[in-house]
């Protein structure tokens, strides 16, 4: 059974993280190619940062910045779980090629990531992703991920 769900629609309803380790806000946009928009603000305090120290600029690292976008197609797949009736299911970052920091984010910062569904084989989807501030490209990646099947609870 299809439902409707309104978006923008919260991070939380969608993934599993939580406090520290939910690094997205809000899924933004979702087509059914498997393609969609996410929001996240890079909070002034979150343990994923790289400090200065005294007069230099606070960054976010940069491997928060991949596991963002990992949460960000998270999240559209717990949006079609939502769509189709069920709860978010879990899945797993397994593979990264073609990582790459255009520019270190800067704390404070306010960022959309794109994802888009590339291939489809079996349980594993290969997914680009775009990490941008406003119109600059900050980050980008493809993404290999695992959706493990979920458990038939008669068995």
């Amino acid at each position: 059974m299809m439902k409707k769900h309104k978006l923008p629609l919260s991070a939380r309803e969608l993934v599993p993280h939580r406090d520290t380790m939910l690094l997205i806000d809000k899924l933004l946009s979702y087509d059914s190619e498997g393609s969609g928009r996410v929001a996240a603000g890079v909070a002034p305090d979150t343990v994923f940062c790289d400090r200065g120290g005294a007069g230099k600029d606070n960054f976010l690292e940069e491997v928060a910045v991949l596991e963002m976008m990992a949460q960000a197609y998270a999240c559209l797949r717990g949006y079609e779980d939502r769509l189709a009736g069920k709860p978010p299911g879990f899945g797993y970052l397994v593979g990264i090629r073609h990582f790459v920091i255009h520019r270190r984010v800067a704390l404070g910062s306010k960022l959309t990531i794109a994802v888009a569904t590339m291939i489809k084989m079996a349980d594993f989807f290969i997914a680009d992703a775009v990490a941008q501030s406003g119109a600059e490209t900050l980050a980008t990646a493809e993404l290999k991920i695992w959706l493990p099947p979920v458990e038939d609870s008669a068995n």
